[in-house]
């Protein structure tokens, strides 16, 4: 299922109603959505929506931390971090920070945050915008530091240079694909929280193995196919008369993590969640 898990709409700082919000994701082909208005929910039950997954949602701000909450039934009012994950969680729901570039977050202020599902890997709007839109370096030293976290493709849409009858700057840039067991919002959870998804800006994964020490990964052509993980260890594999569409990396025995990176030749990343390599140092 493909998705995106945070969005804005006149309901707080957006250009687009909800309702076609709701129709610019339909016709882009998504198959769930977020709406998720600064400190407010707004209502999703009465929005036409067939064929496409509404998970209430609602962006809390507390000071310069944005926390996503989304498939939550009330408005989170708690201003403590923590609060607002457990909140959400006693609803049904999950929590991601946005944009750790975009908001000047330091390692200290992420490490103080607990519960949270994962961090916004690459934000759209706020790369459009601002150039900050990545938070690859937050992700890997927090997963360097022992820290399980997922990374997410967001749009962050608020409908940026909206012109009519053309699609807005920002829609359709960042998405998350999830592997599910069936297409509803409880299997849709149940695949997020264990991590069964990969974020991606275009970029294809089709295939990820892990066995004995090889990791192999197959996408859709690449120029480059990175295997990162902590300090010095990882592999990069470039293109050179041809794209790539697979690569294998042979572990050293000391990762504790590896995550892999697909970038196509318009410059476009995909990004797996981390494969935790447990027993390591």
């Amino acid at each position: 299922m493909k998705g995106n898990l945070h969005s804005h709409t006149t309901n707080s700082d957006g250009l687009l109603t909800p309702s076609q919000l709701v129709l610019l994701y339909k016709t882009g082909g998504y198959d769930f959505l977020s709406i998720t208005d600064h400190d407010k929910l707004t209502d999703v039950e009465s929005l036409e929506h067939e064929g496409i997954i509404l998970l209430p949602g609602e962006e809390v701000s507390i000071g310069k931390l944005h926390l996503v909450a989304f498939n939550i039934k009330r408005e989170i009012e708690a201003k403590d971090p923590e609060e607002v994950i457990k909140e959400a969680e006693s609803q049904g729901g999950e929590v991601i920070v946005a944009h750790p570039y975009w908001s000047s977050l330091t390692i200290e202020d992420l490490e103080n945050i607990k519960g949270c599902l994962g961090i916004e890997v690459y934000n759209a709007t706020c790369e459009i915008s601002v150039a900050k839109g990545y938070a690859n370096v937050h992700w890997d030293i927090l997963l360097s530091k022992g820290r399980i976290t997922y990374g997410f493709a967001v749009d962050d849409i608020h409908a940026g240079g909206l012109i009519p009858y053309r699609r807005p700057s920002d829609a359709y840039k960042g998405w998350i694909m999830v592997k599910v067991k069936e297409k509803n919002s409880e299997s849709l959870m149940e695949s997020l929280r264990k991590g069964l998804f990969y974020s991606t800006m275009g970029p294809e994964i089709r295939g990820l193995q892990v066995e004995d020490e090889i990791i192999r990964v197959k996408s859709s052509p690449a120029r480059v196919i990175s295997f990162i993980s902590r300090n010095g260890l990882g592999k990069r594999f470039f293109a050179y008369n041809k794209p790539l569409t697979e690569a294998a990396y042979v572990m050293k025995g000391s990762e504790s993590y590896v995550r892999i990176e697909i970038e196509d030749e318009k410059g476009r990343r995909a990004w797996t969640n981390p494969i935790i390599i447990r027993g390591k140092e």
